[in-house]
């Protein structure tokens, strides 16, 4: 692949449609160079791991068969395999976006160990760094933050394929709309809440739960049922 390649994107078609102050459509993105940190090979994982001819059909010849670990902007890093085959290969994507909770997770980290505790400044990040660890949004650039990576998923999501996006109550309905528009209401599929904790006396006044809202690409993901839709 080229440094500085285009990748075609395809425009979000479903309605209705969320507008915030900068809206931009995304109709082409920069592949660069990604950095491929390590790779996991179910044919050599030990204890009889192993995977057929047929889990491999297909695979792009950019990178080595197996699971990839990279490390880089996301978005860059999806464009990156859009370039390489990856495009409509994905069967199941799970994505654990920021939550925009306002937190500020790099300034002060307390680990807490059988060794006793230690405490690590943010400052000595770089600002790279910092900035990916960082929860603090203005609520135009989080849509569009979003809208682009979504619009990138989808690409790679193959026809039957599905997409699982874990956020809490600060985003739901923002992201259930963006959802909405890039990958159709008619293909939502669930919504999962996962409460945290029993203690049912605070459940009106606090926020104990995180949900996974569940699309896939096309109907045709109904086909392959890579986990159970229902409710029970």
């Amino acid at each position: 692949m080229p440094d500085g390649a285009k990748v075609e994107i395809k425009p979000a078609k479903g309605r209705p449609m969320l507008t915030w102050v900068g809206k931009r459509p995304l109709r082409q993105v920069t592949a660069f160079p990604a950095q491929l940190v390590e790779t996991f090979n179910p044919n050599h994982g030990g204890a009889g791991v192993s995977a057929s001819q047929q889990t491999w059909d297909g695979w792009p010849a950019a990178y080595p068969r197996g699971g990839l670990l990279l490390h880089g902007d996301n978005k860059e890093v999806l464009a990156n395999l859009l370039a390489n085959g990856f495009r409509g290969k994905v069967k199941l994507i799970y994505i654990d976006p920021p939550f925009d909770s306002g937190a500020d997770y790099v300034r002060k980290v307390t680990l807490r160990g059988a060794k006793g505790t230690a405490k690590i400044e943010g400052e000595g990040y770089t600002l790279g760094e910092q900035i990916q660890y960082t929860d603090i949004w203005a609520n135009d650039n989080y849509l569009q933050f979003m809208y682009e990576r979504l619009l990138l998923l989808k690409e790679l999501l193959a026809e039957d394929g599905s997409i699982l996006l874990h956020c809490d109550y600060r985003k739901n309905s923002h992201l259930r709309c963006l959802m909405d528009e890039i990958f159709c209401p008619d293909n939502f599929r669930n919504e999962i809440i996962i409460r945290r904790g029993t203690n049912t006396t605070t459940l009106i006044t606090g926020c104990f739960s995180t949900t996974l809202c569940i699309y896939c690409h096309s109907e045709r993901s109904e086909e392959s049922r890579p986990f159970a839709y229902g409710s029970g």
